[in-house]
């Protein structure tokens, strides 16, 4: 009987260790995409001020294959800067590169644009189509849409397709007064979306409930995306275990009691 329980006891550590390694090297990865505002209002320093806080909130995140990134830039038109990418420690370069060196586009804010780009890149990837997969869309511009009516109705598009949250930064005095915001608040999902404080670097994941942050200006921005996208990568506070998870924690647990009671005689 010893002998039994130090084999069941084993047999239960073993496949508790077996399903976390499986568990970790088929975990979902989350898409990250950005849209960056290249319209004329944006100046080329401040459009250079964003490439530049965006590519050091990259650097903040784990370049372990657990995250992918996307970005468009959008003026008039919308261009695709970096198509779906994992990051990793090779392919941070050059995604921080492609953001750095594409062409500034300009002319009027197509905000629906920009929104419909990244959600078609995005779920286009083969990551998209894997379980548990989060595909988070991060907005931000210093002006309001062309068409209001074209963004928002581009924004339930998105999460119809698929997308889990879309978030946005409001940079400058061109979104700052209360019409803006309120404007940008009935783009942003999940909702209710909140209005968070100006310049906030304390941000929630907007999986759980989505926002808009005010920022005073684009030398401000830096540390606001740094804040949005390690957010972005934390489990929102009302999300609980799988039903997968709390096997593998019963798993342990039980191995570690048989273990106990072996010991004990």
């Amino acid at each position: 009987m010893k002998f039994l329980r130090r084999g069941l006891a084993s047999a239960l550590i073993t496949a508790s260790l077996t399903l976390s390694a499986f568990a970790t090297w088929a975990a979902p990865v989350t898409q990250l995409g950005f849209a960056l505002d290249a319209s004329g209002s944006v100046s080329t320093a401040n459009y250079n001020l964003l490439r530049t806080g965006l590519n050091a909130a990259l650097a903040g995140l784990p370049v372990d294959g657990s995250v992918e990134i996307a970005v468009v830039s959008y003026g008039t038109s919308v261009t695709s800067v970096v198509l779906p990418t994992v990051l990793t420690a090779a392919t941070l370069t050059t995604i921080q590169l492609a953001i750095t060196s594409h062409t500034k586009a300009g002319g009027s804010t197509n905000t629906a644009g920009a929104i419909s780009g990244l959600t078609a890149l995005l779920t286009g990837s083969a990551n998209f189509a894997d379980v548990g997969t989060k595909s988070i869309i991060n907005l931000a511009t210093d002006g309001e849409p062309n068409s209001q009516d074209a963004a928002v109705a581009a924004a339930v598009a998105a999460a119809a397709a698929g997308m889990d949250a879309l978030s946005i930064e409001a940079i400058g005095t061109g979104v700052a007064d209360a019409t803006a915001l309120a404007n940008m608040v009935a783009i942003a999902f999940p909702g209710p979306a909140t209005i968070l404080a100006v310049n906030a670097t304390t941000i929630p994941n907007p999986m759980g409930k989505s926002w808009v942050v005010p920022v005073s200006d684009f030398d401000a921005l830096a540390p606001v995306l740094l804040a949005k996208v390690q957010a972005s990568i934390k489990p929102p506070v009302t999300e609980v275990p799988e039903p997968g998870s709390l096997a593998l924690i019963g798993l342990a647990l039980a191995g570690l009691v048989a273990t106990r009671r072996r010991i004990g005689r």
